[in-house]
């Protein structure tokens, strides 16, 4: 018999979070780290590292009564077989890689939609009239990451576009029966959108971005972890390459911010379900210049680190530890449990 453990935590490799460590005394729970390689489906065994009582032990334990997915991409086949092992309904996050279109569709149809810039698929036959349309469109791949990818295109006549990249050098394109093929090329419609481009407000030379962690917490309903800014200059194309973290009750209006979170409860509430079985996820917010707020982006799996560059311990210890706390809800007995 190999022992069963409550809460673990699903990794693309197997590793010590030495954060977990630091705050054991605050979550007092035992905690088990594997990776899909870790899985022995044969013997039903997964071999994985424990954290007990702040010490690491490696060993083989039983299938974990709850499973928090950290992977990105996420394993669905794997997820799957777990969930017909343990109860699907006892591991989240089972969706972290998003993809922007569906993404889209789910939150146009929850009511958000005048919250997002408008957004289409597109295809050689069209892209010239949605340029024409908005003047200045931003290509995303509907799966991608950290800004990859990402191309912002800007009419300035109807043979004359500028292409910026976040490189950050304009690039200006002659001949719509040249440039559309280009861009066809650089950006394929099959796994692109393209997105009305949102003028950004400025912080003197600098641009920003709000960053909301939502989290579902002890009694499974959806909380703020944190909140925080990506401050970078005005000219890059994107916020992914900030030189600050801000806190954005530090330059937003108070009613602005609870705007956003308000908004932050809705995008929560609309995903979670058919979309993705989830217990956390980011939204990334625009304000343009009218004040104005926009959903440019959903993070099925946001990165906590950027927390740590803001100077509050209570935030940074409540978005390690909500994860572990509805954990701890989902190992209550079913009649225990609030409806969330």
């Amino acid at each position: 018999m190999y022992r069963q453990v409550g809460r673990s935590l699903l990794l693309n490799k197997l590793q010590r979070v030495p954060v977990y460590r630091a705050l054991f005394r605050e979550h007092q729970a035992d905690i088990l780290f594997f990776d899909p390689q870790g899985i022995d489906w044969e013997r039903e065994r997964i071999r994985g590292i424990l954290l007990k009582r702040g010490c690491w032990l490696q060993g083989f334990f039983a299938f974990p009564e709850t499973i928090y997915n950290r992977c990105f991409p996420e394993p669905s086949d794997l997820l799957a077989k777990l969930g017909d092992t343990i109860g699907t309904e006892q591991i989240f996050n089972n969706c972290t890689h998003f993809d922007k279109w569906d993404v889209y569709q789910t939150l146009r149809e929850g009511g958000l939609e005048e919250y997002l810039p408008k957004t289409y698929r597109y295809t050689t036959d069209d892209l010239a009239d949605t340029l024409a349309q908005h003047h200045s469109l931003v290509l995303k791949p509907r799966l991608g990451h950290g800004g990859a990818g990402v191309i912002k295109v800007t009419l300035l006549s109807p043979n004359v576009v500028i292409v910026l990249s976040q490189a950050g050098v304009p690039v200006p394109l002659w001949n719509a029966e040249l440039f559309i093929p280009l861009l066809i090329g650089s950006a394929p419609p099959e796994s692109f959108i393209a997105q009305e481009y949102i003028e950004s407000a400025l912080m003197g030379q600098d641009r920003f971005d709000v960053r909301i962690l939502m989290q579902k917490n002890g009694v499974g309903r959806w909380e703020i972890g944190g909140e925080l800014s990506r401050v970078g200059l005005a000219s890059n194309l994107l916020t992914n390459y900030y030189h600050t973290i801000a806190a954005p009750v530090d330059f937003l209006p108070s009613d602005l911010l609870s705007r956003l979170e308000s908004i932050s409860y809705a995008v929560a509430e609309a995903l979670d379900g058919p979309f993705a079985l989830l217990g956390e996820l980011g939204v990334d917010f625009l304000i343009d210049e009218g004040g104005n707020a926009w959903i440019l982006e959903v993070n099925g799996k946001p990165d906590k680190s950027l927390f740590r560059q803001l100077d509050d311990q209570a935030m940074l210890k409540r978005i390690y530890l909500n994860p572990l706390a509805y954990q701890g809800y989902l190992l209550s007995a079913p009649g225990a449990r609030q409806v969330p």
